[in-house]
Formats: C-alpha cells, sequence, structure tokens
C-alpha cells in the first residue's frame, strides 16, 4: 500500500481493513500509537504494526488458557 514512515487517519483505516471511526476509537486508548505533528495525528507504521502483532499474541493466549 504505502512506504510511509507515518500513516494518516485514513492510510491507518485502509491498512488495518476498518473504518476512521473505529481508528479514531483506538486512538483513545493508551496502547495505540500515535504522535502529533502541529495538530496533526499520525501513526507510525511500525507501531502499527508492533501493536497489531501485540493484539494477535494476547488473543492467542487468551484461547489457550
Amino acid at each position: 500500500m504505502t512506504d510511509k514512515l507515518a500513516l494518516d487517519i485514513t492510510e491507518a483505516a485502509a491498512l488495518l481493513g476498518v473504518s476512521r471511526p473505529t481508528v479514531y476509537a483506538l486512538l483513545r486508548r493508551e496502547d495505540f500509537p500515535r504522535f502529533k505533528i502541529g495538530r496533526r495525528t499520525k501513526i507510525p507504521r511500525e507501531g502499527l504494526e508492533a501493536w497489531v502483532r501485540r493484539q494477535a499474541e494476547e488473543a492467542t493466549d487468551g484461547e489457550t488458557e
């Protein structure tokens, strides 16, 4: 999709396969990666990928218990 280091809300939503409102909801979570450039919220691609991996691992760990 993109080789950008940081994504905007629309790009993050497309990469995750979710809606923009879902990304805005995720941004309210403490563990979701983001930073600001001026008034714009950006999501670091590597941070997002790491967050998704953690979510998948936690989901898998919960299934084995």
